[in-house]
């Protein structure tokens, strides 16, 4: 289900619960009716903490998101390159583009899911530090050398911190703390007393609404694989992959 339609069942959801309380509740809503100042301002106050730790927690996972974006990019930059440098025989640049060829076909496919293993080794790792010891047996200048050992350090470092980034999820007793301080401000928008139902219902629905979105824009950044708004694909690999072939 995605946010759209998770927020559209909230809508719904939150509008039932509202009339049900406001038609059927009649004690509850005057109860609260002849104690609006303390519910408001134990109102006002919930609603406090939730603001600050939602923009705590929206800064923080857009970083997130903007560093994995930038490692990608550093990841296939450095790939470009180890393509560039293999110059130094037409037998070296064809095992260097397979070998290339098969790391982005490893990342794409077995690279793009939370479950990843950070210092997984898989056989286009191995083959990487193959070619490197080759290229540095080969004819070519040290300076080459040098930078083709940096290249594939550079890879390899890189490829750690994309997994590192991607895998890593917010500690649940934050997400359960916002989450319950969510729910908390939603319900209890229901009774800030206003005697006219419409401007009740406009108040109660546009704080829970506000409420309900900043939690599903969480939710979203905090699983930064899964298809959403702001969703990190592997469409630049893909890409650069039709390039090398």
């Amino acid at each position: 289900m995605n946010y759209k339609s998770k927020f559209f069942l909230f809508f719904i959801t939150f509008i039932c619960i509202f009339f049900a309380i406001r038609l059927h509740g009649a004690e509850i809503y005057t109860a609260a009716h002849k104690d609006l100042s303390g519910i408001g301002w134990l109102f006002s106050t919930i609603g406090l903490m939730f603001s600050i730790l939602s923009g705590f927690l929206i800064q923080h996972l857009w970083d997130k998101w903007e560093r994995i974006q930038k490692v990608v990019l550093e990841e296939i930059h450095s790939l470009d390159h180890l393509t560039m440098y293999s110059t130094v025989s037409e037998e070296m640049r064809e095992r260097t583009k397979m070998i290339v060829k098969r790391y982005i076909q490893h990342v794409i496919n077995h690279e793009w899911s939370s479950e990843t293993k950070l210092l997984d080794t898989n056989e286009s790792i191995i083959e990487l530090r193959a070619l490197n010891q080759e290229f540095i047996a080969s004819s070519g200048s040290q300076q080459d050398k040098n930078a083709h050992t940096k290249l594939i350090n550079t890879l390899l470092y890189t490829r750690e911190r994309r997994i590192l980034l991607a895998t890593r999820r917010m500690p649940s007793i934050i997400k359960h703390t916002f989450l319950l301080s969510a729910v908390l401000v939603s319900a209890l928008s229901l009774l800030v007393a206003i005697e006219n139902i419409t401007l009740d219902l406009i108040f109660t629905l546009s704080i829970s609404s506000l409420v309900c979105a900043m939690y599903l824009i969480v939710d979203d950044m905090d699983n930064i694989l899964s298809p959403g708004a702001w969703h990190v694909s592997s469409k630049l690999y893909k890409e650069f992959l039709k390039k090398v072939e």
